[in-house]
């Protein structure tokens, strides 16, 4: 696809900047443990860059397949996306980890199917959307297309993963009010949400520490508080310019899970204030790429889906960095493109794909 489209090559200069410090960032963070653990300390650095390489030319790829396609299978997707989801509670299918069965696992490869789910909600939503707009649903049908959803968010949070439930939420809450339905019906699902959002957060006792931890981590600060506690010495010790690439001392076991959810952490303290602000600034600006993407879109359909897939991306680096700043709590939500994760690294790719064809497609309607 040629990139015409300046606002395709901005958002495709972003990607390549952040998949690119990624592997700078993952290197420094894993070299020396996995070097201990699995004797070579380009073991989660060169999967990390395959991964990256099968996610792009992916997003290429998708960045050719036309929105109404995805519109026609937008149901399909959603029933492929509910069945892979119900497999991780099958004993031999699913893949239990670290307090959480939200993995299966096949011919050695783990996947996790709730990814998927920020690609096949927004879809589903702006399909049922764009019908209720367009051609009109009765009560029925949409009485079942939201029981469909419920399903998916009861097994997601089941699983056990509310911040991935609590991201499609918001985002199909941000969908709805784009859409002009009623104020009266957002304000509820809200309630509705902020409900559930609470309770779940109380029922679980990891979560309740999770909380306290993010009110006052010095109140257990070798145990609920200890990770975050240790993000804020690192961005403490990074100062204004930084430590320097591979000089950060929070990798050197100090503060767990750098290399996915804590990964800024180590950002802040290896290029400084001054990185760190720079990263979040491009994240500010790919978003705002993202969303006026959504806002350039030629039909509802479009604006609907893109406008989802738009505000996960953003919603999801709001929140990691959010939390390892202690500005919310701690979600175990990776940084796009940069955390390892390789599910969530082609899942984010294949959503920016499609937004580049939706982007290709405008531009075509304009220029008629």
């Amino acid at each position: 696809m040629p990139l015409s489209s300046p606002l395709q090559r901005q958002i495709i200069t972003c990607v390549v900047l952040f998949l690119l410090l990624g592997q700078v960032m993952l290197f420094s963070a894993t070299g020396v443990p996995a070097l201990q653990r699995y004797g070579s300390e380009f073991y989660f650095v060169s999967r990390q860059a395959l991964t990256a390489l099968a996610g792009f030319f992916l997003m290429i790829l998708l960045s050719k397949v036309k929105v109404q396609f995805w519109y026609r299978i937008a149901y399909g997707v959603f029933a492929v996306e509910l069945l892979l989801v119900a497999a991780t509670f099958f004993p031999g299918i699913g893949h239990h980890a670290q307090g959480a069965t939200r993995w299966i696992r096949f011919q050695g490869f783990l996947f996790q199917p709730s990814e998927l789910s920020k690609i096949a909600v927004p879809l589903f939503v702006g399909r049922v959307l764009s019908d209720y707009k367009m051609i009109g649903l009765t009560g029925r049908q949409i009485l079942a297309r939201g029981g469909a959803i419920a399903l998916l968010l009861g097994m997601i949070i089941k699983q056990p993963d509310l911040g991935t439930t609590t991201l499609l939420v918001l985002t199909m809450l941000g969908m709805f009010f784009i859409a002009g339905l009623s104020l009266m019906y957002l304000l509820t699902g809200f309630v509705l949400g902020g409900v559930g959002f609470a309770a779940a957060l109380l029922h679980m006792e990891y979560r309740r520490k999770r909380l306290f931890a993010f009110l006052n981590p010095w109140a257990d600060p070798q145990g609920s508080g200890f990770q975050s506690i240790q993000s804020f010495l690192s961005f403490h010790s990074g100062g204004i310019l930084g430590s320097g690439l591979g000089n950060g001392n929070a990798k050197l076991f100090y503060l767990p899970e750098v290399h996915t959810d804590f990964i800024f952490s180590l950002i802040g303290e290896e290029l400084g204030f001054v990185g760190a602000i720079i990263v979040v600034a491009v994240f500010a600006y790919f978003s705002y790429l993202l969303f006026r993407t959504s806002f350039k879109a030629a039909d509802p359909f479009s604006c609907y889906f893109a406008f989802g897939l738009a505000f996960l991306l953003t919603a999801q680096v709001a929140v990691n960095l959010g939390g390892v700043t202690g500005l919310l709590p701690v979600k175990g939500l990776p940084l796009p493109f940069i955390s390892w994760g390789r599910s969530a690294l082609v899942v984010n790719l294949a959503m920016v794909g499609i937004l580049l064809n939706i982007v290709r497609q405008s531009g075509m309607i304009a220029s008629e």
